[in-house]
């Protein structure tokens, strides 16, 4: 299979969770009312997911660095097709949770992998260069998910999410068998032992500078998450839009800033340097949560004070990921797979953790989005600005 097909089944895989976290998010309202159960709770069931996307890496990371990257992906496809028909037959609001705790518990294969598949493939500044374009076609899709849910939750109903996931669930095995090779040269069956797997994890947790990159991905993209639990709840049930125009407006507006961040951090990020990139990235984030709350005490609340600031987010927010991830996987090459499990794990925490607390804080207004927007920018830059001095006192002493 050639390079062009190896990508595509990459990307394919890499796209997975997030259409499986985001792609009912403007039915939030419509599955509440269905299922007779509040707004929170559903917005729960998103964050559960993540809760479980999140807690399977640090299975199938280790399972990688014994049995290859492939073997594992492609099992955590197959039983990915479960969740996603359980949520599609759920009668109550706990089935669907327990769905989505099930998506996210063999989601993991996904998220972990590929990030490994990848560093296998690249390193050094090819890392960084090619991760910021790469970044650019997975993050359209983040926006893109919720379009497509709101036309299927328009035309038919919120199950139809599901019916669609179950069926890219049933490709992407296939695409993953013909189009992926094995790309780890590391892998044994000796790496399966206790010992081995916590050295490891141990090994890669005494770094402070990566465990710093990885604190600072966890804020910025549990504040990124916390719109697609939030947004549908401000735009379509608040303000009254329909959930085909959140979907647009999530799709042009988010997709619009994601593909743009993208192109000009892969631009620039060589010129400028990872470090300015991730500072700009910081201060982009916060000026639009500045924004959105400034914009509760001046204006009645309408869809363009709270797109507006969301787009500028989504614009800043891109530039954090490839700088952090190279950051963190620069010294973890023989064990990119380890690297890969915290990375991840730390990731979709903070989808989890922040998601959460955004799904039970009060909708009435933007005020408590904007909140997450400004904290989370904040305590990421302080964090960045801890990881630079380290990384100079270790070259000093070099």
């Amino acid at each position: 299979m050639n390079m062009f097909g190896s990508i595509a089944a990459l990307l394919t895989v890499a796209c997975s969770a997030q259409l499986a976290s985001d792609i009912y998010s403007p039915s939030l309202p419509a599955i509440s009312v269905d299922l007779h159960t509040s707004i929170a709770h559903v917005q729960f069931s998103m964050a559960i997911y993540m809760f479980g996307l999140a807690i399977s890496q640090l299975f199938y990371g280790p399972l990688s660095e014994g049995l290859g990257r492939r073997i594992p992906l492609i099992a955590g496809l197959l039983i990915l097709l479960l969740g996603n028909l359980v949520s599609l037959f759920a009668p109550t609001i706990i089935m669907l949770i327990v769905g989505s705790l099930i998506q996210g518990c063999d989601a993991g294969a996904c998220s972990t992998l590929w990030r490994s598949i990848f560093r296998d493939t690249f390193e050094g500044a090819e890392l960084a260069k090619y991760g910021a374009y790469f970044s650019i076609f997975i993050t359209f899709i983040i926006p893109a998910a919720p379009a497509l849910g709101g036309y299927l939750q328009e035309y038919f109903n919120w199950r139809a999410n599901f019916v669609f996931l179950s069926l890219y669930s049933c490709g992407t095995p296939l695409m993953v068998w013909i189009g992926l090779k094995e790309t780890s040269l590391h892998h044994h069956l000796e790496r399966l032992k206790a010992k081995f797997i916590a050295e490891s994890f141990l090994h890669v947790l005494s770094s402070p500078i990566f465990m710093g990159y990885t604190l600072c991905t966890f804020l910025c993209y549990g504040a990124f998450f916390s719109w697609f639990t939030t947004g549908p709840v401000l735009l379509i049930h608040n303000i009254g839009i329909s959930p085909i125009e959140f979907g647009w407006i999530t799709l042009f507006g988010g997709g619009f800033a994601t593909a743009s961040g993208g192109w000009v951090n892969g631009r620039l990020v060589t010129k400028l340097g990872a470090h300015t990139m991730l500072r700009i990235g910081f201060l982009i984030m916060f000026i639009a949560g500045v924004m959105m709350l400034i914009g509760k005490f001046l204006f009645v609340m309408n869809t363009f004070i709270i797109v507006a600031p969301m787009i500028l987010f989504y614009f800043g927010v891109t530039f954090i990921w490839p700088s952090a991830f190279a950051g963190a996987f620069g010294t973890f090459g023989k064990m990119a797979g380890y690297a890969g499990i915290l990375y991840g794990f730390m990731q979709i925490s903070g989808a989890a953790a922040i998601g959460t607390i955004a799904a039970y804080l009060p909708h009435q207004s933007q005020i408590s989005l904007a909140l997450v927007f400004i904290s989370t920018s904040i305590l990421a830059w302080l964090i960045f600005e801890i990881i630079v001095r380290k990384k100079e006192e270790v070259m000093k002493e070099q």
